[in-house]
């Protein structure tokens, strides 16, 4: 039984659809977006409970306006990058969220304070540059409309760049 559980999941791990790469960012995009839940939740219950004038005004924009903004990127926008959906732009959103964090709310304090936003800050920024990998719904999408929707091809001189190059001249 073991034996044929490992051949199952080595074939898994083979198969051409899977990048061994894209895995890792699958990995990082879902349990980050998930540890993320844990932080945004009770802003989220704050900002219901009408908390928002208690909140941190670090932008000068009002402690309810910047409550709001912060929830909305950790819980909206994780739960966008849990499913897949949007994902570059959510995760942009986290990236100015906790560039915020880092650069302006603890931009006085100690490296304590700063190191683990300075860690989501990190990996945000590596899915901002990854996007959400093979296992997304931008993937599906991207795919569906591929699928739907092919260009028309591009004629191309027989002789190539050259060619052209010089019958333009001629002219």
């Amino acid at each position: 039984m073991k034996n044929r559980v490992r051949t199952c999941i080595c074939a898994a791990l083979n198969a051409s659809w899977i990048h061994r790469n894209q895995m890792g960012v699958i990995f990082l995009r879902i349990c980050v977006s998930i540890l993320m839940l844990g932080h945004g939740l009770p802003k989220l219950w704050m900002l219901l409970n009408g908390g928002g004038s208690e909140w941190l005004d670090p932008l000068g924009i009002g402690g309810t306006l910047s409550l709001a903004l912060c929830t909305f990127a950790e819980v909206f926008c994780s739960l966008f990058l849990i499913v897949g959906l949007f994902s570059r732009f959510s995760a942009m959103v986290l990236l100015i969220n906790f560039w915020v964090v880092v650069f302006v709310v603890h931009a006085q304090g100690s490296w304590a304070q700063a190191e683990l936003p300075l860690l989501y800050l990190i990996c945000y920024g590596t899915l901002v540059c990854t996007g959400a990998g093979p296992f997304s719904l931008d993937n599906l999408i991207k795919r569906r409309l591929h699928c739907h929707y092919s260009a028309p091809p591009r004629s191309m001189p027989s002789g190539g760049i050259r060619e052209t190059a010089n019958a333009s001249s001629a002219k």
